[in-house]
C-alpha cells in the first residue's frame, strides 16, 4: 500500500509539474514561492476587519497572527526531521521543472506554504461568512504552486493543508471556549 502511495504522488507530482508546464503557469507560479504576495491581501483584510469590527477587535487581532505562529512553527519543527527531500534533489537535469526557490534540500514534507494557506482560508472563512469560496481557491492556488514550481510533492501539500487546517480550527475553538467563559463569568 505505501509503494502504491508514493507511486501515485510521484505521478501526480509529474503530471503537475511536468505536463501542465505552460508560459502563463511558468511567470505566475513562481511569483508564489515567496509569501509576500498571497500574505498581503490577507493582511490588509485583516486590518480593515480589525478596524471595522466592534465587538471582536481583540479576538481578530490575536487570531491571526498567533495561528500562523503555532502553524508555522509546527511545520518547521517537523521539517527538522528531515522526511523527505525536495523533487529536484537528486533528481537529473530537466526531470523536475525547478522553478522555485533552492532552500531547505531535505526539508520539503510539510509544505508551510500549504499549511499557512489553509490556516489563512479556515479563519478568514470563519471571520467572513461570505465570500468562504475565495479564500480556499486562494489557498488552492498557492497549494498547487508549490508542486508546480517543483519544491513540494502532493503528499507534503495534503499534510501542510491539514496541519494549517487541524491548528487554525483547534484555535478558533479555543478561542471560542475562552469567549463563552468570559460571559459565564461576567
Amino acid at each position: 500500500m505505501y509503494n502504491f502511495l508514493l507511486d501515485l504522488d510521484y505521478t501526480i507530482f509529474f503530471f503537475i509539474n511536468g505536463n501542465l508546464s505552460n508560459p502563463f503557469f511558468d511567470w505566475f507560479m513562481p511569483v508564489l514561492d515567496k509569501p509576500g504576495p498571497y500574505l498581503l491581501p490577507f493582511i490588509l483584510l485583516w486590518i480593515y476587519l480589525i478596524f471595522k469590527t466592534k465587538t471582536r477587535k481583540l479576538f481578530i487581532l490575536l487570531l491571526v497572527p498567533l495561528t500562523i505562529l503555532c502553524v508555522d512553527q509546527t511545520g518547521l519543527a517537523v521539517k527538522k526531521l528531515e522526511l523527505r527531500a525536495r523533487p529536484w534533489v537528486g533528481q537529473e537535469t530537466g526531470t523536475v521543472n525547478h522553478l522555485g526557490g533552492s532552500g531547505g534540500k531535505h526539508k520539503s514534507f510539510p509544505s508551510n506554504h500549504a499549511a499557512n494557506a489553509a490556516a489563512l482560508a479556515v479563519i478568514f472563512s470563519y471571520l467572513v461568512r461570505k465570500p468562504r469560496c475565495i479564500f480556499w481557491i486562494f489557498a488552492a492556488i498557492v497549494m498547487f504552486s508549490r508542486i508546480y514550481i517543483g519544491v513540494h510533492y502532493p503528499a507534503d501539500i495534503i499534510a501542510g493543508g491539514l496541519l494549517g487546517l487541524v491548528i487554525s480550527k483547534l484555535i478558533i475553538f479555543a478561542f471560542e471556549k475562552i469567549k463563552l467563559l468570559n460571559k459565564k463569568g461576567g
